[in-house]
């Protein structure tokens, strides 16, 4: 006989897994959207899957028939991520409309989008480091209070949360991480 976890009644030895085990399903008629990024989180999330932000406490009825999807969009990203000791170069291309920028830690559970990690010897690279964000044909990047900042052309440091425009060959660095950000138009067809 084992207990129930409360320590003071007996429980079953052995509980089969099912759905009702789990609590609740999850499903796409209820979610909670983040304010920051907009991301769609499972209703029983409280801090958002994608950014980290705490989610408002009302659940969004989503109507998925009236939501209409998008075709591909017209302009894709890349980001040269330039290599200081041998002067090479690695393109890293953006696939995503929210792509999360940093370094990926096993411990903390944080696995972004673009790595940065095997670049970024130094550590300078936050876990969390930055968002770029693809919307109606163009790019912003947006800083998350990094711990030693993003930098834009240059002489240009980002201010946390201030969502800023992405141009083809801007120059952006990722703590002491150099990329170069392009875009190319996708073919129709």
């Amino acid at each position: 006989m084992t207990l129930d976890g409360t320590g003071d009644r007996p429980g079953p030895a052995h509980k089969a897994s099912s759905a009702s085990s789990f609590g609740s399903v999850r499903s796409d008629e209820s979610a909670r959207l983040c304010g920051r990024c907009f991301a769609r989180n499972y209703a029983g999330e409280t801090y958002c899957k994608m950014c980290g932000e705490p989610l408002p406490a009302e659940v969004a009825q989503l109507d998925e028939s009236a939501t209409r999807r998008l075709e591909a969009p017209a302009v894709r990203g890349c980001v040269t991520v330039h290599i200081d000791r041998d002067g090479s170069e690695i393109d890293l291309p953006i696939d995503a409309d929210v792509v999360l920028v940093g370094r990926a830690s096993v411990t903390d559970g944080v696995y972004p989008d673009l790595d940065l990690a095997p670049f970024d010897h130094g550590n300078f690279v936050s876990r969390r480091h930055a968002f770029i964000v693809r919307r109606h044909g163009s790019f912003i990047i947006e800083d998350l209070e990094s711990t030693n900042g993003t930098s834009l052309n240059g002489a240009q440091r980002l201010v946390p949360h201030a969502p800023t425009p992405l141009r083809h060959g801007d120059k952006i660095m990722f703590g002491q991480t150099r990329v170069t950000f392009t875009t190319e138009a996708v073919p129709e067809g």
